[in-house]
Order: C-alpha cells, then sequence, then structure tokens
C-alpha cells in the first residue's frame, strides 16, 4: 500500500509533523530542492501522508497494518535520514515518536541521521533535538554532529513558506553535504 521503491535512497528527508501547510514542510521542500541541485539522490517524506491509524496498541503490533507499513517502507529503504522537527510543546511532535515507535528497533541499526529543528521562537528546538539525539543513539544509529536549529522561521521563508534566507539556505547546504559523506 505504501510502498517507495526497494532501492537504496541515499538521503530520506522526513518533515516530521502532519499539520498541513507548516513550516516544517517548506524547510524539508527546500532540502530537497537544495539535494536536487547538488546531484543527490533525495526523498521527501511528509507525515500529512500517514495512514490514519486507531489509538490503541494495533499500531506496534506485526501483521497488516499500514502505519507500521509506512513507518519500515521510510527507514528499510533509507541509507540516511534528515529529520525537519518543529518545536512542540518543548520537544518534537508526537506523530514522529509514533513512527519511531512502531517500527522494529532493529531497522534503525547504523542508519545515519542529522537533525534540524524549526522553531518560531529564539532556540529552534534544541531541546527536541536533543531529545530526538537521545532515541536514535539508543536505537544505535550514528546522529550526525552538524545539527541545525532553525529559529525565527517566519522572517526566514518566503510566501510559499520555503526558505528564502540565503545565510540559512548555505547552512542547510553544508549540513546536507556533510550528512552525504557522513
Amino acid at each position: 500500500m505504501f510502498r517507495f521503491a526497494q532501492e537504496q535512497i541515499m538521503i530520506t528527508v522526513i518533515s516530521a509533523t502532519n499539520r498541513i501547510g507548516s513550516f516544517t514542510a517548506g524547510v524539508a521542500a527546500t532540502y530537497a530542492e537544495i539535494a536536487m541541485k547538488n546531484n543527490l539522490p533525495c526523498r521527501l517524506v511528509e507525515l500529512t501522508d500517514f495512514p490514519s491509524f486507531p489509538v490503541d496498541d494495533s499500531v506496534y503490533r506485526k501483521g497488516e497494518n499500514p502505519f507500521r507499513e509506512f513507518a519500515h517502507d521510510v527507514f528499510n529503504t533509507s541509507e540516511r535520514l534528515l529529520i525537519v522537527a518543529p518545536e512542540y510543546n518543548g520537544s518534537f511532535p508526537g506523530i514522529l515518536k509514533m513512527l519511531i515507535d512502531c517500527a522494529d528497533p532493529e531497522i534503525y541499526r547504523g542508519k545515519k541521521v542529522a537533525l534540524t529543528g524549526v522553531a518560531s521562537g529564539r532556540a529552534g528546538n534544541l531541546r527536541g533535538m536533543d531529545h530526538l539525539t537521545g532515541i536514535f543513539q539508543y536505537l544505535k544509529s550514528h546522529v550526525y554532529y552538524d545539527k541545525l536549529p532553525i529559529s525565527q522561521i517566519r522572517s526566514l521563508v518566503n510566501e510559499s513558506r520555503i526558505v528564502s534566507d540565503q545565510k540559512t539556505r548555505d547552512t542547510m547546504e553544508i549540513q546536507l553535504l556533510g550528512l552525504s559523506h557522513f
């Protein structure tokens, strides 16, 4: 149902919110645009495409489970992940935690993960990136040292919510290229 190409994708950029039209989605789309400009194989995954799920323990069960299948398809076909996580209540969105938790822990082993935090305030979701770092290290993933907190996001994007601030775009490109060699 949610099958992606079976070949390994170099970098999967995940817009880690299920809010439609979010600033996070714009930042993730900017990463995909930068990847294309640099000829990096890249896929953009938006959690707005997540299947509907019940709020019970069925999301964790093996067998036919669209939510779990979606998670496995995203993570199994990715060599590297770049997660763009907005700040939600001092951390990151629960939908991302659900995506991580419903998949088998073994699929994260050895994955390379870069983190970008997005916030309308001044800290760029530093705390949320710290929480994600701890989770991915626990799952035996390798977290790229160059984490990017993007603060005051409203002042850095155009009307389509694509990052238009050139200094921010340059910093994003440095992080993305670093991840491709990590």
